[in-house]
């Protein structure tokens, strides 16, 4: 039971887990959109990863890693990727089109994906969902309603699975964590990352050994160790 679909799996938080998985002996099937270069340098690292190019907003790519997670038959679910802004503008000055895309090309390939796995997994009588999230749901930054909102639904999203699949031995949990500078806050203004870092409890930032640790609980704590939402901010809120 060690073979991983995950999704956003070459850079920032979604690279170290899948080096982590990688490690383990897990065999991982991990998705990119632009970062082709780490992506390359994974899969010649490991004999067990295999990267799949794709841009979830096309309708025939998202069929085609529908095939492929059919043909990897997988136990793990890891959904990470998330193609957009952490923060953007205030709620007031969002356009409506910047709600419908993003939750288009954020959420609806990952309630997709979800869904062809909970299949291949109920065959199985076994499987494990984890759903990277973030800290900001418990205390927004300015600016992050897009970003929040479609993680909060994904969250909601969570519960139902981990209420509808555990009679099948799959298990759903969900992780946290808090800020951490990757190239997914690369446009982010540094007196911004500044001032959300400075008022962290531990003056010492998340590292990915941290998030891996939540995975391996979530993988391995066993089928009572379901619906949980973690979150790694040291109490932050």
């Amino acid at each position: 039971m060690n073979k991983v679909v995950l999704t956003g799996g070459s850079s920032g938080i979604g690279k170290a887990i899948a080096l982590f998985l990688l490690e383990k002996g897990y065999e991982v099937l991990f998705t990119y959109r632009h970062s082709q270069e780490s992506a390359q340098e994974i899969e010649a690292k490991y004999s067990k990863s295999k990267a799949f190019q794709i841009d979830f907003s096309i309708p025939s790519e998202m069929e085609r890693f529908s095939e492929a997670i059919a043909d990897f038959s997988p136990d793990i679910l890891i959904n990470n990727y998330y193609n957009g802004t952490f923060i953007d503008t205030y709620f007031h000055k969002t356009e409506a089109e910047k709600f419908s895309n993003d939750f288009n090309s954020n959420i609806v390939p990952t309630l997709h994906i979800t869904q062809g796995c909970i299949s291949i997994f109920r065959k199985k009588k076994f499987g494990r969902i984890i759903n990277i999230l973030s800290s900001s749901l418990n205390a927004p930054a300015l600016g992050t309603s897009v970003y929040n909102a479609n993680k909060a639904y994904l969250l909601q999203m969570s519960k139902s699975w981990a209420a509808e699949n555990v009679k099948f031995g799959i298990t759903c949990n969900s992780i946290s964590p808090a800020f951490i500078p990757t190239d997914f806050h690369k446009d982010m203004d540094e007196r911004m990352k500044e001032t959300i870092l400075s008022g962290y409890p531990i003056k010492e930032e998340l590292e990915s050994k941290d998030i891996s640790g939540a995975v391996d609980l979530c993988l391995n704590g066993g089928k009572h160790f379901n619906g949980n939402h973690i979150f790694l901010d040291a109490s932050h809120y």
